[in-house]
């Protein structure tokens, strides 16, 4: 949240919507720092997890195999996979703990050119070349050239596509079309004419308003800046984080430079362990309860008490609560609020969402992959044909097969050998995301696999036979991701402060949708900023 929120009086109540990521993380922390306030959480699904979601299964030879279904990775340099991994020490979790290595090949990345080739993201002078050859690179060195003297006159007062602003830093459409929207399809699944500049490159619009040009603003803010640290070795964040739960900055300090050497963090048994974990740790609490298969209808202030109740459905409601959160997307809350605020509804309403099909390929016993595709998988940009409605592949035996485990932090050495891992390939693809908004119903499950199976003979040459004797699994991840439209900061904050005045402050707004960044981890760092505003003296 933006605006303050109040202080929580002693034994007070509070409901949490939402048992993904960020609702149980919202939990943990007040729940430590507040073991006197009374916490409900309420979740529509049989189980807590949200969209992380580590699906054990057994293959055709009846064999386990853990399938990824939502996020599988961390950034390393990233305050809330340092809160995480120190949640994980705390429930003695932590030997889950594993990373990559930045010069590790899972760490590579491929972009699908229109000619259904992969090409390797630049990491070296050879791969440079061989893409600035590729059709991909069109406009690229022209546009850079140039970004630092084309002039900023020309920006916006409001907000602008991600589209627009790029083309007009880079002087083309190429940059945009054949790159950044292959990144935004990874990280959003949208289309970057559609995406607020402002919201999801809220830096490099400031660098622009404030250098006159991304890349010089860029250079100033590397010279300035760097990794801001405490004289502990903490960063700001984390700083808070040791000083609110009274933790060894030592450790943490290590954690955090540990961390900044790794690509990317995962967990053994999956993401899922850590949500698993926490919900399983407040299950003990006295003062935590966890409701789940209730789905929350409404949302109301009672004019006397100051309290806020909700419904639950089938004539059920649920009061008292001092303060209530919500962490499910906003493409959701138009329905919360109609009871109360009509205009809070109907602001509401402007929200939506993108829909995933993710489908899982895992074959035992040979790596299909060729030596030159080994690497963290690939994303289609906005420029290719893509009749598949594919937006990325990711590569998920390459990540497992070079994930290093991490000791705890305060063991003499970080690391140390694993075993070899057999021969399999375990792919994730991922389809639709903006490209069903043009189409009046997603494609079933039949005919998504198909879609899949003709990517991958088409993009990776797997072979017909070797796709047949996969085997396969489907999701539709619906309304997984918020759609940042054009104006989204505007509408937030004026979201926010409706919400602020139409409950009193006894209503606070978390999750993806409000969270600084679209990461797991900047969920779990919001979350714990606003823990903190409800508990300050």
């Amino acid at each position: 949240m933006l605006g303050p929120l109040n202080n929580l009086p002693a034994n007070a109540r509070v409901g949490v919507v939402g048992g993904g990521i960020s609702g149980l993380t919202f939990t943990y922390f007040l729940g430590k720092l507040r073991p006197d306030v009374k916490i409900t959480l309420f979740e529509s699904q049989p189980r807590t997890g949200g969209w992380i979601h580590s699906f054990n299964t057994r293959d055709k030879n009846g064999d386990p195999v853990m399938l990824e279904q939502g996020p599988r990775t961390l950034r390393g340099v990233s305050d809330g996979t340092v809160l995480m991994a120190d949640i994980l020490r705390d429930l003695k979790r932590q030997s889950a703990i594993q990373y990559v290595r930045k010069r590790s090949k899972a760490n590579r990345k491929f972009l699908l050119d229109p000619n259904d080739n992969l090409v390797q993201v630049p990491n070296s002078i050879t791969t440079l070349i061989k893409f600035l050859l590729n059709p991909l690179s069109k406009g690229l060195i022209s546009g850079f050239l140039g970004e630092r003297m084309r002039s900023a006159a020309g920006r916006p007062r409001g907000d602008e596509s991600v589209h627009s602003f790029i083309s007009r830093r880079f002087g083309n459409e190429y940059v945009s079309t054949n790159l950044v929207s292959a990144v935004f399809h990874g990280i959003y699944a949208d289309d970057v004419k559609q995406l607020s500049a402002r919201k999801v490159m809220g830096r490099m619009v400031e660098y622009e308003a404030k250098y006159g040009s991304i890349l010089r603003g860029a250079k100033k803010s590397k010279q300035a800046n760097g990794r801001q640290l405490t004289p502990s070795g903490l960063t700001p964040l984390v700083s808070l984080y040791q000083d609110a739960f009274e933790k060894d900055k030592y450790e943490l300090a290590r954690l955090c430079k540990d961390f900044g050497k790794y690509s990317m963090i995962g967990l053994t048994g999956g993401l899922e362990t850590f949500t698993k974990a926490v919900s399983q740790e407040l299950i003990k609490w006295p003062n935590v309860e966890i409701v789940t298969s209730k789905k929350v209808g409404k949302i109301t202030l009672g004019k006397m008490s100051q309290q806020v109740t909700v419904s639950l459905g089938g004539g059920q409601i649920s009061s008292g609560f001092d303060h209530l959160r919500l962490t499910t997307n906003p493409s959701s809350w138009a329905e919360l609020f109609i009871q109360e605020s009509k205009p809070l509804s109907e602001l509401s309403n402007r929200a939506t969402s993108n829909t995933v099909l993710l489908v899982n390929y895992y074959l035992p016993g040979k790596d299909v992959l060729l030596k030159g595709q080994q690497g963290f998988g690939y994303l289609v940009p906005q420029c290719d044909e893509n009749v598949e409605n594919l937006l990325g592949v990711i590569f998920d035996s390459v990540i497992e097969k070079n994930y290093k485990a991490y000791k705890p932090v305060f063991s003499r050495t970080s690391f140390f050998r694993t075993k070899k891992k057999k021969d399999y390939t375990k792919l994730t693809i991922m389809l639709g995301g903006h490209h069903l908004k043009y189409e009046a119903n997603a494609p079933s499950k039949d005919i998504t696999i198909r879609a899949a199976k003709y990517a991958l003979h088409n993009h990776l040459g797997i072979s017909l036979e070797d796709l047949e004797a996969g085997s396969w699994e489907f999701v539709t991840a619906k309304n997984c991701l918020p759609h940042f439209f054009v104006g989204y900061n505007e509408w937030q904050n004026q979201l926010e402060s409706q919400v602020l005045q139409t409950y009193k402050a006894k209503v606070s707004l978390g999750g993806m949708g409000f969270s600084k960044g679209p990461g797991v981890p900047d969920v779990v760092t919001d979350a714990f900023q606003d823990v903190l505003k409800l508990t300050e003296e």
